[in-house]
């Protein structure tokens, strides 16, 4: 990914999400409210339980279908790009998933 958009937005479409975590095992996955409220932008990795499609329990459409959306990149600087042109002026995220530690 060499572009200035280097990031995936996943919303209402659990296929489409999983594939990308699929074909992305090593990249990054910040978690969204499907509302807009930049108060909840939670960094992952793509392989973490919370977010990988592979974890059991979970009924279909849970990912990007309801409550939540995905913002996916190979690259944590990207997402970083990407909180700051939706309203996170210094880049950050609201926290960073204390299971899978992805910085």
């Amino acid at each position: 990914m060499t572009d200035a958009r280097c990031w995936v937005l996943f919303a209402g479409n659990d296929s489409a999400y999983f594939a990308w975590i699929s074909s992305h095992p090593t990249g990054y996955v910040l978690n969204i409210r499907r509302q807009d409220d930049l108060k909840y932008v939670v960094l992952h990795r793509a392989s973490c339980r919370t977010v990988n499609p592979a974890r059991a329990g979970t009924e279909p459409g849970a990912f990007t279908e309801r409550s939540y959306r995905k913002v996916c990149s190979d690259s944590i600087e990207s997402l970083r790009t990407w909180a700051r042109q939706y309203g996170r002026s210094d880049g950050s995220f609201s926290k960073c998933c204390s299971i899978c530690d992805p910085e």
